[in-house]
């Protein structure tokens, strides 16, 4: 067995690691998704600044591979500025987060230099085709890297790259249920893509993906209200739900001056309206683009992403006629062994498909031969 079984979900906000190192015991990290182009002396200057308080390492997550800087999640966004650069193929910055994820759990769990490394990475169908690309790269870099100054150096013993939602096909479906008998369509919708596959024999048998999640329901929003800052505007539409409640919007008025009360009532309930149809018209696009690419016979719907949830109602009505599978007992799981850090953050349903992914992981890796002279790749 590897010193170390790592699973990475690199969402475009949320770069989501499950992971164990000997002795098994899974352990969850959360990274914001940034990445900052970054040089030497501004890292060093970071690293001086960051001495008076106690970030976590992954709170102050930075990589160097092959002279390249780059500051990842918390550490990008709160100091470089770095946005979310949802226009880049996840591909492209998918090496240094994974980069981050392992350098922070080796720094925090104290694994050695040469320490063997079992990974797996979620990628969008569209992108899945990157995998040998990203094999390439994280082959090479594993083998040798900084971490926050300090010289890394790790053996690849296996990677497995698989596309978004193969963790609830693998482990979110009740057991005894074979996917060779059935089509199996899955459904992943996250901030920046929306994607659909479909399982069949036991193979994935065609699929596409779509610049179509949450971020397309936002930048309409925004086309009407521009002041508003993205992250925030999504935090309180999802906050707010499916009625589009006006107390989780409230906080979003520029007027919070107590002399100001008819104008804040105004700006909101503006705002309400506006969301309430770009919420309308974004499921109208979204179920149409869906609909073009469901098969007219369909056994079970696996329906995974922080947008779908926001759209389950919808989503349940799309697919009435079959069975629909959000993952529940994964997300009990899921709960039940990672309570405090989950209910911070509301993060349970975002993670199912991580978590199913990382216990296929372990489930393959006990099952496989290890081989430390080349890397295995599935």
């Amino acid at each position: 067995m590897p010193d170390a079984i790592i699973t990475c979900d690199l969402g475009s906000l949320l770069n989501k690691g499950f992971f164990s190192v000997k002795p098994f015991k899974p352990e969850l990290l959360i990274m914001e998704s940034e990445v900052a182009k970054a040089t030497q002396e501004s890292l060093e200057e970071y690293e001086e600044v960051i001495k008076l308080g106690s970030l976590a390492p992954e709170n102050a997550a930075w990589v160097e591979y092959r002279g390249q800087y780059r500051a990842v999640g918390f550490s990008a966004k709160d100091y470089f500025n770095a946005d979310l650069n949802l226009q880049a193929p996840k591909v492209q910055l998918a090496l240094y987060k994974t980069l981050a994820i392992i350098g922070a759990i080796a720094q925090k769990k104290g694994l050695p230099n040469g320490a063997s490394i079992s990974l797996g990475v979620l990628f969008p169908y569209g992108e899945y085709r990157d995998r040998q690309l990203f094999q390439e790269m994280i082959t090479d870099a594993i083998g040798g890297f900084r971490f926050r100054g300090e010289e890394r150096s790790f053996e690849l013993a296996r990677l497995v790259c698989r596309p978004e939602g193969f963790g609830l096909i693998s482990r979110g479906r009740p057991s005894g249920s074979s996917l060779k008998e059935q089509v199996i369509v899955v459904v992943v919708v996250g901030y920046r893509d929306a994607s659909i596959y479909v399982w069949e024999r036991g193979t994935i048998s065609k699929g596409a993906t779509k610049q179509l999640g949450f971020n397309k329901l936002i930048q309409t929003v925004k086309l009407a209200a521009p002041s508003q800052e993205s992250s925030k505007l999504a935090a309180a539409i999802c906050k707010a739900g499916a009625k589009v409640s006006i107390k989780a919007l409230a906080h979003l008025s520029r007027f919070n001056d107590p002399c100001d009360t008819a104008l804040k009532d105004k700006e909101i309930a503006q705002l309400r309206k506006t969301i309430s149809i770009a919420r309308a018209q974004y499921w109208l696009e979204l179920s149409s683009w869906l609909r073009e690419r469901i098969p007219s016979h369909v056994d079970e719907a696996i329906v995974t992403g922080g947008t779908a949830y926001y759209y389950e109602r919808e989503f349940n009505e799309l697919f009435s006629s079959v069975r629909v599978n959000w993952g529940s007992e994964l997300e009990e799981q899921i709960n039940r062994c990672f309570q405090a850090k989950v209910a911070e953050n509301g993060l349970s349903y975002r993670l199912t498909d991580n978590y199913g992914f990382f216990y296929y992981q372990c489930g393959t890796e006990e099952s496989t031969e290890r081989t430390t002279t080349h890397v295995r790749a599935s």
